[in-house]
């Protein structure tokens, strides 16, 4: 029976879009009315529906009717429109209706559920046509036969489910014939509801949930954490910092000597070549270079070093937040948490 509904409501679906594509409104006029009222229509076939009404009531001089139509068609499909080159007898209607949607928004609802005693309720956010006219639930629990309850009227409409420690669910909100406005929930991905029974949860059940605890972090496990590589060690690190330290020094050094000497030479120039003090100011700029390199290598595997120190495995009862912050005269590393 539900095949043959199905099936009819399919074929006067199709038979409505052909005869508007081929412009015959007087006949998808009906075929439109029996699709609507055949009550089997998704939101994606009832939001065709009233786009084709709309079109046929504004061809056939209904202005009022085809608005009231793309406003219903807008609510379900924000985004819908008209394609180009469309009668302006048409167009008209339908961008009054698209006024209309914008001030009212489109339809929006949405589910909650209670644990104890098991039940759903459609929430219905904003429906400004009252195209919502009840709900229907189809529910299994604890993967027995599929069940269905429905209920009338009210913008929480909540409905009570049968016992069981796992209920999947999906929910409808349907107008008056039945068509599904909006679809919450499906065979595949369900809404679920889960007893807090914590005698019957397994081993391997504890293991999911301590790895995945509420809040969407992760719990440390009783297993030692893998060891890094050497060069991510921070101790490397260290070492490195340390030897930029002492080549920068070393160089910094070289660079006031040989500033010291181009002094000496350029106060006694009669005395030496000019070549001399050329090859020792070169020399200068080459010490230098190398000192603001060394400089900047120490600085960076000195924040390397901190950030691999504080961050390293098995330091559960260290909590370290480490973050760049700008400063007048370039950046800082702060460091937050508890030490």
């Amino acid at each position: 029976m539900l095949l043959c509904a199905t099936s009819a409501r399919a074929d006067d679906l199709a038979d409505a879009r052909k005869a508007v594509e081929g412009s015959d409104y007087l006949s998808a006029q009906p075929a439109l009315h029996s699709a609507l009222k055949a009550g089997k229509a998704s939101p994606q076939e009832l939001a065709e529906i009233y786009k084709l009404t709309g079109i046929v009531e504004a061809a056939l001089g209904n202005a009022q009717g085809a608005q009231l139509a793309f406003a219903k068609w807008l609510t379900l499909d924000p985004r819908g429109s008209l394609p180009p080159g469309t009668s302006p007898k048409i167009t008209r209607p339908f961008s009054a209706a698209q006024e209309q949607a914008k001030k009212k928004g489109s339809l929006e609802a949405k589910a909650d559920t209670t644990q104890s005693p098991p039940s759903v309720t459609l929430v219905v956010v904003n429906d400004p046509l009252k195209m919502i006219a009840g709900a229907k639930v189809y529910y299994s629990a604890d993967h027995k036969r599929e069940e269905t309850k429905s209920i009338d009227g009210g913008k929480h409409l909540t409905i009570a489910l049968g016992a069981g420690k796992r209920i999947d669910l999906r929910l409808h909100g349907v107008d008056e014939f039945g068509n599904r406005v909006v679809e919450l929930g499906s065979k595949d991905v369900p809404i679920v509801i889960t007893a807090e029974d914590k005698a019957v949860v397994d081993k391997k059940d504890r293991d999911l949930l301590r790895k995945k605890p509420e809040g969407g972090g992760q719990e440390p496990s009783d297993e030692p954490e893998a060891p890094r590589p050497w060069y991510f060690k921070w101790w490397v690190w260290g070492i490195a910092t340390g030897v930029a330290t002492v080549t920068g020094g070393v160089f910094a050094y070289r660079t006031v000597e040989d500033i010291k000497e181009l002094d000496y030479l350029n106060a006694n120039s009669l005395a030496h070549p000019w070549s001399e003090a050329q090859a020792v100011e070169s020399r200068a700029r080459t010490d230098l270079l190398v000192t603001n390199i060394a400089a900047g290598a120490a600085a960076a595997f000195a924040v390397g070093t901190i950030i691999l120190y504080v961050t390293r495995p098995h330091a559960r009862e260290t909590e370290v937040r480490a973050a760049l912050a700008p400063t007048h005269s370039g950046g800082a590393l702060v460091l937050g948490g508890q030490f």
